[in-house]
Parts: C-alpha cells; structure tokens; sequence
C-alpha cells in the first residue's frame, strides 16, 4: 500500500474518533516509508507523494487542496499561536513541491501556497506564495503567471 492511502486512512480513522488506530497506522507509515504524516491534517484524496513520500513531515495543522504532489524530504511545519487564533500551513489545488524545500511560517501565522504555484528544490517558504508562482531559494520569486 501507498503512503498516500495509508495517510488518507488514518485521516478517516481520526476523523471518525478512531484515534488510537490513526496513530497506529501514522507509526506504521513512519515505520515503512520514514516520514511523519499526521492523521489531523487536512488532505485531498488525490494527494501524491514522490518516491513514497521518503522524509516527508508534514506539521497537523496543515491542509492541502486537490492535485498536490509533494516531493521527498519536504518539510512543511506550523509555529504554536494562542488558544483560539488560527494558525497553520494552506496548500492550494495544483501545488508542486519540490525535493526537500521546507515551507515554515512565522509564529502563529497562517501561511498559503497558492493554487498552480511550484516551489523548487531546497526552497525556504516563509511568506505566502501567489497563485502561479514558481519560486526558489528563500522566497525568491522566478516567475510569476495568472492561473
């Protein structure tokens, strides 16, 4: 089975107060593939993983848009914020993330990637991205489209 439908499984089981078992399944998924995808995220079905989602860590209060497809060694984390305030990480339908690029918004911040937008290799997000944008480096901008 796929990190991915391992992923989507343990999501179900979370969502549906199978708590116990979503953690179970999210320790197997490490175990197998090396990556920590945590049942409390929000996910599209059609999420994809390259190379089985090898080093993937993704933070829970992340949600990812259809037709996402995440590279490995990706890291994509969420500072704590205040009781109450939302905070997090918000990947748009159609992102590509590209082999360990790390997407880290400021404390307490939400942080959105937006839809089309390609982030490269290696890559330091920690700003938002406009929809159709491809960027490399940290935050440096290459190339900007209308989606």
């Amino acid at each position: 089975m796929k990190p991915e439908r391992l992923w989507l499984l343990s999501i179900r089981l979370h969502r549906s107060g199978w708590r116990r078992s979503a953690r179970a399944l999210k320790a197997v998924n490490a175990l197998i593939y090396s990556n920590a995808l945590p049942p409390e995220a929000t996910v599209a079905d059609d999420v994809r993983l390259w190379h089985n989602g090898l080093g993937v860590v993704i933070h829970p209060d992340t949600t990812i848009g259809r037709g996402v497809q995440i590279a490995h060694q990706v890291t994509i984390g969420a500072g704590s914020s205040a009781i109450g305030t939302p905070f997090g990480v918000i990947v748009e339908d159609g992102v590509i993330i590209a082999t360990g690029a790390v997407v880290a918004p400021k404390h307490g911040a939400t942080l959105i990637i937006g839809a089309g937008s390609k982030v490269g290799a290696n890559a330091v997000i920690t700003k938002d991205v406009a929809p159709g944008t491809t960027v490399v480096g940290a935050d440096r901008v290459v190339r900007s489209e209308a989606v």
